[in-house]
């Protein structure tokens, strides 16, 4: 009787700290891997706002060159308000697309005041030309296009 009391003692109960710190180190190596695709993530997703705010201009301006003939005045079809991450989005009067988002928190630090811009083109280039029409959209970035979604990526 005292032999199986003194085997049910010798059994190990729980981790041994060795056990453990492989454990905290795994689960760190984790984090240091996923904290930054995470804020990277985040970045994007506060740049997609702006995004679709340009998206609502860019269908004003082309509707607006289609039914026209030419690209409408300055800021016709502008946006001050902004939303929660995007300070504003505006145009000129070729059509370029300006967007530009806050400069403070809520916005995720590496794109706080960033700024892009969408261009309207025809299948020969930028629409400049009475009589052509926009095909397409190009962006351009001050260097963060990583940011951008994958079709206005160059």
């Amino acid at each position: 009787m005292k032999s199986m009391q003194s085997m049910k003692k010798s059994i190990q109960k729980g981790f041994t700290l060795i056990e453990l710190m492989i454990v905290v180190a795994i689960i760190g190596i984790l984090a240091a891997i996923a904290i930054p695709a995470y804020q990277d993530y985040i970045a994007r997703a506060q740049v997609s706002e702006g995004m679709a705010t340009a998206g609502a201009i860019k269908t004003g301006i082309t509707e607006f060159f289609q039914s026209q003939g030419v690209m409408p005045a300055a800021n016709v079809y502008q946006d001050l308000t902004g939303g929660r991450y995007t300070l504003s989005a505006v145009h000129d009067a070729a059509g370029i697309i300006t967007v530009t988002l806050r400069g403070a928190a809520p916005v995720s630090t590496p794109v706080q005041n960033y700024t892009f811009t969408m261009q309207p083109e025809s299948a020969a280039g930028v629409v400049t030309v009475p009589g052509q029409s926009i095909v397409r959209w190009s962006c351009a970035t001050g260097g963060l296009a990583k940011y951008l979604p994958s079709g206005c990526q160059n």
